[in-house]
């Protein structure tokens, strides 16, 4: 039987966990190559270096106690060892709340993502949210599956970002909360 995860709002204490998430190689694998330019990311193995005391002053503001905008969380195991992190933000030209999850790389293969995103929606229909979607590169099988085992429907795939220079298929899901 897996182990019950659990959502935990960040404190300003546990922001390290933020920066090493962002600053390690094998959790971070998935975002390399893609031609994005913002500060301290590395194109080479996907990793953003984090500066604390941002993360504190502006990010923190940003994505912390800040719904109907954003809903930042850190998924836990029950004993409380931080294991990744999941979020939703409202983007206005979609009507809709778009997710995103990152589990650190030595947690990546045991079905974590599922129960997380199934957390996140439950934890959004509390909060009132109507429309959900995930845009996510389709070679990301276990992604889109673990959407797809939430009840996330595959809308489209269409050619997307660039990664190491070559175009890739991107699947956008949606999931509508019915009350």
């Amino acid at each position: 039987m897996q182990e019950k995860l659990k959502l935990k709002i960040p404190t300003l204490k546990t922001l390290y966990f933020k920066k090493e998430i962002k600053e390690d190689p094998f959790t971070m694998d998935y975002n390399a190559g893609y031609d994005v330019n913002f500060e301290g990311y590395n194109y080479s193995d996907g990793t953003i270096k984090t500066n604390i005391k941002e993360l504190k002053n502006v990010w923190y503001k940003r994505w912390v106690h800040n719904w109907p905008t954003n809903y930042y969380a850190y998924i836990a195991k029950s004993d409380n060892t931080l294991i990744g992190e999941i979020y939703a933000k409202w983007v206005e030209s979609k009507n809709a709340y778009e997710i995103g999850i990152v589990i650190k790389g030595e947690y990546r293969g045991n079905g974590y993502s599922t129960q997380a995103i199934g957390l996140l929606i439950k934890k959004l229909k509390s909060l009132g949210a109507k429309k959900l979607y995930h845009e996510v590169p389709t070679t990301r099988k276990s992604a889109i599956q673990a959407d797809i085992n939430n009840g996330f429907i595959v809308k489209d795939n269409y050619l997307g970002a660039k990664k190491f220079g070559k175009e890739e298929n991107i699947t956008y899901l949606e999931f509508n909360l019915k009350d």
